[in-house]
């Protein structure tokens, strides 16, 4: 099977091509940024802006693409680049691939910032859309261009609406519990911004590694096309209790006390959410997908793959 990653270099796109690197398929990655070779190895690896429409159906042109997985998105910047990465980015590659006709096309979107705070739980794929964010406005309106093609070209797309993803992968960054752990091991500390009553849903990104998977190889694509659905973890958690809980288990492995800490609000109180707690029934029934890997096994897991030094030991 011949799969094509966009966003490979970056941090779900580096954890995914890991893992397809052992299954035996072969593997483009496609990025503006280089890969690392160390997860990269055995992968074919194209350089190209999806912003260009031309350059990206030069480069795509001899390749037959089996399945797609379009992560490659901006997350924050000046409003008009976040939209146009997002939105044009992802309506040239589908234009791109409509004429290789591929099995499927899962394309990453987000959940909280779709959501926000719930009109009524749990939150399915049928609550009403209501981001205030341009990063938000951009993955509505990336959906908004799946379900075209989908409608008028029957590319098979699916949206995967995904919680806060935490846990290592091969390129880092820092999610809210992995910057919470790395502050608790060098530090010592948790710094909450703002009130820490913030409601999330956090997934670790073995689970979403694997539902990748479970989509890529799934003996039945057809019935996943035109698809939106709900990937989260098991769990959600305000801020402040999820602070506790990294403290805690860090505490405990460094043998020493980690305090929590608060700071001023990092975005507008009218961003955050308060009210969340989401649903991934659909996904079972598609996927079979159950999240299984709690905020503590994940904060445990992730503490294995820290280095073992840090100024708090002493």
């Amino acid at each position: 099977m011949n799969i094509l990653i966009t966003g490979a270099a970056g941090y779900i796109g580096s954890a995914l091509t890991k893992e397809l690197a052992k299954t035996g398929d072969t593997i483009y990655t496609l990025d503006v940024k280089q890969p690392l070779k160390e997860y990269a190895a055995g992968t074919h690896h194209i350089m190209q802006d999806m912003t260009n429409l031309e350059a990206l159906q030069e480069k795509l042109k001899p390749i037959n693409v089996d399945v797609a997985i379009h992560l490659a998105a901006l997350v924050s910047g000046n409003p008009s680049d976040v939209l146009r990465i997002n939105v044009d980015g992802t309506a040239n590659l589908l234009e791109t691939l409509r004429l290789k006709k591929p099995k499927l096309v899962v394309i990453a979107s987000t959940a909280a910032q779709l959501y926000r705070n719930a009109q009524y739980v749990p939150i399915d794929e049928k609550h009403p859309i209501t981001p205030v964010t341009t990063y938000g406005l951009s993955k509505h309106l990336t959906e908004e261009v799946a379900r075209f093609y989908y409608r008028v070209y029957a590319l098979p797309t699916l949206i995967f609406r995904q919680t806060n993803v935490f846990g290592p992968a091969p390129v880092p960054k820092d999610t809210v519990i992995n910057k919470f752990v790395e502050d608790a091991l060098s530090k010592g500390r948790v710094t909450i911004y703002g009130d820490g009553k913030q409601m999330r849903n956090f997934i670790y990104i073995d689970d979403l590694v694997e539902c990748y998977l479970k989509a890529i190889h799934h003996k039945k694509q057809e019935t996943l096309a035109g698809e939106a659905l709900n990937i989260a973890g098991p769990e959600e958690h305000q801020i402040q209790e999820l602070a506790q809980i990294v403290a805690k288990i860090v505490g405990d492995k460094i043998e020493k006390q980690v305090t929590v800490e608060y700071a001023p609000p990092s975005i507008p109180p009218a961003h955050e959410v308060y009210i969340f707690q989401i649903s991934v029934e659909k996904a079972r029934k598609l996927l079979q997908y159950r999240p299984e890997t709690t905020i503590a096994k994940g904060v445990e897991k992730l503490l294995k793959h820290m280095p073992e030094t840090n100024p708090t030991r002493g």
